[in-house]
């Protein structure tokens, strides 16, 4: 698509987009991305161009169509927040920033990495759920020009990734369009042989049954215009990775499918569409155990239609979705179809007015709160993502949404986590029956509870939706970690010799000089041994343990390439070493009575916590000597094998840049993640090295690190 294109688009669309201000995002992607090519060879520009236009498509709001030409811009240009903000408002910059925040992990198929993204994924779309649908849009682009990476295992990653994340999220959400043409660009790179064989013989089925398909066709509109309804049938083609889903599931081979003859019957009301279902089904005999009637109860992304295969005029079993004009547009475009999201929507903020049945997404960020490691997280959210529904009711007539083989301990942790926690029984129809009874659709279950929680470690093996898993390792973990801030206060008293409880001063203190993230982290380290008696010893001193240090001091003005409004001779300067600001990078003064000025980055987490806006000052690089350097720190997550360091830093070497200090901050069996003070002359020469280094084989992510104060 060209600018001409989308500006014409966008000045024709029906819903009052802002055309002008579109046009300037589009100059401002295209200066931004300017230098930079795709794997095809195509400007870059193409890219964000052809996410607005996925976007337009599902009909969105102005913000969205801008966040979709700039969503790239944070990540991969020298754009700063501060210029998106001050160019498109505040409402385009929160959602680019949170569009780039999903992007900062390169994801691989190892399970932490995937995990990691989902979890920042998650979080992103539960404060708006534009994010997600610009994501979607972006991902939906690179799937369709995924054949010019090239490198296969990339490839690999990038598909397994949207089949296992991003298509089952599109269809959570209703977006049927994205979830089926994601599944098939994955299915393509992940399995060509099965997918060209399936394509071969589903062309040749509907060249061969062509005439057969509209015979039925013809019949079926016969026999609804002579009863006088107004009806549009659309041959529904089956997807290829549908197909062989299903050949998979069912261990059947191609030609033992029966439901390859498909048809959607679009109509005008609800009572059409049962009219519709009454006169087929009396003319054609149903298909035993084939209905599902999603209009009375419609499945938990709000997808509304009927169901049937009927042994069809040809004596072929046929497939038929019936539903109105309105459930078919949200059964193709989803939450995209609702306009709830427009004023800055908040799906966890207020679940009463809801667009679409969003309580499993509620459920999943209640999921983050649980602890429980990435991984888990990951495993959890399959459970959600993947299973179909059992549809079970409160003794008050509520209905509550579950996957197949729940039992009452899922449905009590369904209506609270309390509940759940303090569940004993339940009465099933009335009558009490174990709390591990499976759970069938239309079942109505009542919980007994007891004053006190007193779930069973046994549950979690028993339970099968994730929110109950989550809530019931909640409980545990709190209960385990109470245990050792009580066992870590006992021995700190021992060691300090002090009866009385310490203050809660005291152990602020304590535990930054122990690099824990607050006191309980330090009394747990305590008590699980992590920190030992003999190293409690050091806390007499006034030794100061840190791995870096606050900020280090530099020279007055006249020796810094800065120029800083109403400077006072004399006044000491300091670059801020929790964000290392760098030339070519915007930046902020920020005055201390005791101390001078403290040079920041304006990306800088430490700026809106700690200063108050009226120490700001004005503050900005001059010519800088092109020789000269200055300390900045990156963190890479790189696999856990021989010469990797070594290679790191010979690569970072050869790009001019010179290590000056290294730290292991995590480490697992696979990966580990380090972070690097490295000198540079300036944030281009920065992102030039975080760039060859990404794209080492065994570095999984690489990125500015800023210390989060």
């Amino acid at each position: 698509m060209s600018k001409i294109e989308l500006l014409d688009r966008s000045k024709k669309s029906s819903f009052g987009l802002n055309s002008k201000l579109i046009e300037e995002a589009y100059q401002f992607a295209l200066e931004s991305h300017k230098s930079q090519k795709r794997y095809s060879g195509d400007p870059y520009i193409s890219h964000p161009v052809a996410v607005a236009d996925i976007l337009l498509n599902l009909k969105l709001d102005t913000s969205t169509i801008i966040t979709g030409l700039l969503h790239d811009t944070l990540e991969d240009t020298l754009a700063t927040e501060h210029e998106i903000k001050e160019k498109f408002g505040d409402e385009v910059a929160v959602l680019v920033n949170g569009v780039t925040k999903l992007s900062k992990i390169e994801t691989y198929t190892e399970n932490k990495f995937q995990a990691e993204n989902f979890r920042k994924l998650i979080l992103a779309m539960s404060k708006d759920i534009r994010v997600l649908l610009v994501k979607l849009a972006d991902r939906l682009h690179n799937m369709r020009t995924i054949q010019f990476i090239p490198q296969e295992k990339r490839r690999h990653r990038i598909a397994s990734e949207t089949l296992e994340i991003y298509a089952p999220l599109a269809g959570r959400l209703g977006m049927h369009e994205f979830k089926d043409e994601l599944e098939d660009l994955s299915f393509q790179i992940l399995n060509p042989s099965a997918y060209s064989s399936l394509s071969t013989r589903i062309e040749y089925l509907k060249k061969d049954k062509s005439n057969l398909t509209d015979k039925i066709k013809s019949r079926i509109g016969e026999l609804l215009s002579k009863n006088q309804i107004g009806y549009e049938i659309i041959g529904r083609e089956k997807k290829l990775y549908s197909v062989w889903n299903k050949m998979q599931n069912k261990q059947i081979a191609f030609r033992q499918l029966s439901d390859i003859f498909a048809f959607r019957i679009v109509t005008k009301s609800i009572d059409d569409c049962y009219r519709i279902l009454g006169i087929i089904h009396n003319r054609w005999s149903a298909v035993p155990g084939s209905f599902k009637d999603y209009i009375s109860t419609p499945k938990i992304n709000n997808y509304q239609s009927i169901h049937s295969t009927i042994v069809g005029p040809e004596r072929q079993r046929v497939e038929l979705q019936i539903r109105t004009t309105e459930m078919d547009v949200v059964a193709d475009k989803g939450i995209a179809a609702h306009w709830s999201y427009k004023e800055n929507y908040n799906l966890i903020d207020n679940s009463s007015s809801d667009p679409v049945n969003v309580t499993w997404l509620r459920d999943l960020v209640e999921i983050l709160d649980s602890g429980g490691s990435s991984e888990e997280l990951m495993e959890a959210t399959k459970l959600e993502m993947f299973q179909d529904q059992v549809f079970c009711f409160t003794p008050k007539g509520d209905l509550i949404h579950l996957p197949s083989n729940s039992n009452s301990i899922d449905f009590a942790y369904a209506l609270h986590s309390e509940i759940g926690n303090r569940c004993v029984g339940c009465k099933i129809n009335g009558k009490p029956k174990p709390l591990y009874t499976k759970l069938q659709n239309g079942d109505e279950i009542e919980i007994l509870t007891s004053k006190n929680p007193s779930p069973s470690e046994t549950w979690e093996n028993i339970v099968t939706t994730a929110k109950a898993q989550s809530s019931i390792k909640r409980f545990f973990k709190k209960q385990e970690k109470d245990e050792f801030v009580t066992l870590g206060m006992k021995i700190l008293q021992k060691i300090l010799k002090k009866d009385a409880d310490i203050s809660i001063a005291e152990l602020e203190g304590y535990s930054k000089k122990f690099n824990r993230k607050n006191p309980d982290d330090f009394l747990i380290s305590i008590g699980k041994g992590n920190i030992r008696p003999r190293e409690l010893e050091k806390i007499k001193s006034k030794s100061r343990l840190s791995f870096f240090s606050r900020y280090r001091k530099t020279n007055s003005l006249d020796k810094t390439p800065l120029e800083i409004s109403d400077f006072q001779p004399g006044v000491a300067i300091h670059f801020a070493e929790c964000c290392f600001p760098l030339p070519h990078e915007n930046i902020i003064g920020i005055t201390s009575e005791d101390s001078g000025i403290f040079i920041h980055s304006n990306q800088c987490n430490a700026i809106d916590k700690e200063y108050k806006k009226e120490d700001w000052i004005s503050a900005s690089w001059k010519d800088v000597d092109p020789e000269q350097f200055f300390s900045s720190r990156i963190k890479v997550s790189v696999k856990n094998e021989p010469g990797s360091l070594g290679t790191l830093a010979t690569i970072v070497g050869a790009e001019k840049g010179n290590i000056t200090h290294l730290n292991i901050s995590e480490k697992g069996e696979d990966f580990f993640d380090m972070i690097f003070v490295i000198d540079v002359h300036d944030l281009v020469h920065l992102n030039k090295i975080i760039n060859v280094l990404a794209e080492v084989e065994n570095v999984s992510s690489v990125n500015r690190f800023l210390l989060d104060l």
